[in-house]
């Protein structure tokens, strides 16, 4: 394998350490940053899908622990108010170990999602009849049963 530029592994690091994204997409932007049709190849090289699985691998591993990332995107959702639902279908896309996300939702979610769901009721409750308020939460992705037992 050819010697990566320090430049690019410093780059992969900060990039993944802001943005947190999949290897998918944290692939498709080194190629894009770093690619062949770059300006930056020429000053730095250009990176391939052997050194971009090396950078994974290797150096974001002893950096970053995959449960501690999704631990705090499950954080940085729940204190933007979002659903569990809503939550567990942003996690999957970023296509993360299913059986981790599920065991952390659940502990962070024992009555959460209850407290979520009645505070949305609230404000909703004086505006719109009983269909259209059931509609918003639903599309808000509350959980179906959960929103009946509240009628």
């Amino acid at each position: 394998m050819q010697q990566i530029s320090q430049k690019i592994i410093d780059y992969a690091i900060w990039y993944y350490l802001k943005y947190y994204p999949s290897p998918k997409k944290f692939a498709s932007k080194l190629k894009q940053r770093y690619g062949p049709q770059s300006e930056l190849w020429e000053k730095y090289g250009w990176i391939t899908d052997e050194q971009i699985d090396f950078i994974i691998k290797e150096k974001l591993s002893s950096i970053v622990l995959e449960d501690e990332v999704i631990k705090s995107k499950i954080r940085s959702y729940i204190e933007k108010w979002k659903s569990k639902l809503y939550i567990k279908q942003k996690l999957y896309e970023r296509m993360e170990q299913k059986e981790l996300i599920e065991t952390y939702l659940e502990e962070a979610f024992l009555d959460w999602e209850q407290e979520n769901l009645i505070r949305e009721y609230k404000k909703l409750e004086g505006k719109f009849e009983k269909q259209k308020i059931i509609e918003k939460l639903f599309r808000k992705w509350f959980n179906y049963d959960d929103i009946k037992k509240l009628f």
